[in-house]
């Protein structure tokens, strides 16, 4: 069973936030000087790229990546247009397991190795003889801390 599941992307997220754009927007004529000097508020969505077609957010829906510091309910930013990989945490089709999130290590020949948080599931070959498919690349991980 997999332990992600991948959220809502593309027309949907780009309509939300250009109604939440447009419901602070104001014509009130000539714009003052002070606001060129007004500090920007944090933008998770700036911050993130998450608008990019290439950006997707993915939900954790257990405690499987807790040997991560990633709990449930996190949310992973996932850049599925990544080319290094090297000693990042990817998400990775593991065929019947499904999509899974690995920390990509090489060994001291140049061999990557896909591992997993939890210490007892056994390392899988990246670069071996079966093809694996990273889907991307974690990029941020988003935590909830208090409600």
């Amino acid at each position: 069973m997999s332990s992600l599941s991948i959220l809502a992307r593309g027309e949907h997220l780009r309509e939300r936030l250009l109604t939440d754009v447009a419901k602070g927007l104001r014509i009130t004529g000539f714009q003052s000087p002070a606001e060129d000097e007004k500090e920007q508020g944090l933008s998770l969505d700036l911050l993130t790229d998450l608008a990019a077609p290439h950006i997707w957010p993915v939900q954790v829906l257990d405690m499987s990546l807790v040997g991560f510091g990633i709990f449930q309910g996190d949310r992973l930013i996932v850049n599925r247009a990544a080319g290094h990989v090297d000693d990042c945490l990817v998400v990775v089709d593991l065929g019947s397991d499904g999509c899974q999130v690995r920390m990509v290590v090489k060994d001291m020949f140049g061999g990557r190795w896909l591992q997993a948080a939890e210490s007892h599931i056994r390392d899988v070959q990246l670069d071996g003889d079966v093809p694996i498919e990273v889907w991307g690349v974690v990029r941020f991980v988003v935590s909830q801390v208090a409600k």
